[in-house]
């Protein structure tokens, strides 16, 4: 007995062939759930909405606005953080709502997450220099402490972004 298998006849080749996979091309329905105002909110499409926000496009030019404010993008993270923490809000909402569905566990680290989340865009908004500092310094480092404070409040907001993501796919997914 041989594990030597022969070659094929009429020159197939040895490998199976692959069937080729359907692309989906309908989703279904959004999940929607309600928030206080019982409205309906999809909050996957708040999270990628609030990521649109922020989150620089590439090969999108400056507005006036941003070439005139050096901490533009330090504002829009800050609405990115607030569009985010009302997503979070509907969900810690759903779980009030229905306590015996949800892991009170994992509701109270969204909530503690949201928290230190602020707390540290609180800190960097504080220590960020004013437009008129910066524009008025001879020196760079008004600018450094700028471009800092704003990539360090994207990157908080993209990590409490991906708690939600998790917490969203954990408990509704």
């Amino acid at each position: 007995m041989s594990n030597v298998h022969p070659f094929p006849a009429g020159g197939k080749s040895a490998r199976p062939s692959r069937k080729k996979r359907k692309r989906l091309t309908a989703y279904g329905p959004a999940l929607l759930l309600q928030d206080i105002d019982s409205q309906p909110v999809d909050v996957l499409d708040a999270i990628i909405q609030a990521g649109s926000l922020y989150l620089a496009q590439d090969g999108q030019e400056p507005t006036a606005d941003e070439l005139a404010s050096p901490c533009a993008q330090f504002l829009r993270t800050i609405q990115g953080m607030n569009a985010l923490t009302e997503a979070a809000n509907v969900l810690i909402y759903e779980a009030q709502r229905y306590p015996e569905l949800t892991d009170q566990e994992k509701v109270n680290w969204l909530v503690q997450r949201a928290k230190s989340t602020h707390k540290v865009m609180r800190k960097l908004d504080e220590m960020l220099p004013t437009d008129e500092f910066i524009l008025s310094s001879n020196s760079y480092g008004p600018d450094f402490m700028a471009e800092y404070a704003t990539n360090a409040a994207m990157l908080v907001v993209s990590y409490f972004a991906e708690d939600l993501l998790v917490y969203y796919d954990e408990n509704f997914i």
